[in-house]
């Protein structure tokens, strides 16, 4: 069973987010769209872009809270 806070249930998951820029990439970087709809396009992957970052931000914060003053694992 899976348990997510209401707050987490409300945010955009960051798979989705990525597949939003990688979408919005891919439009921009075929050269055939019109102006306008380039501009749109950039803008929407400019706002995911944000809110990625910002869940990533939120996910980094969350991990340094739970660690507590333990210092990172060092991998072999």
């Amino acid at each position: 069973m899976r348990v997510i806070s209401e707050a987490m249930a409300k945010q955009v998951a960051i798979e989705d987010l990525f597949q939003q820029i990688e979408e919005a990439v891919a439009a921009l970087e075929s050269g055939e769209l019109p102006l306008e709809e380039s501009l749109v396009r950039y803008e929407a992957g400019l706002k995911a872009m944000r809110q990625a970052r910002g869940v990533l931000d939120r996910f980094s914060a969350r991990l340094e809270e739970l660690r507590g003053d333990e210092p990172p694992v060092a991998s072999p």
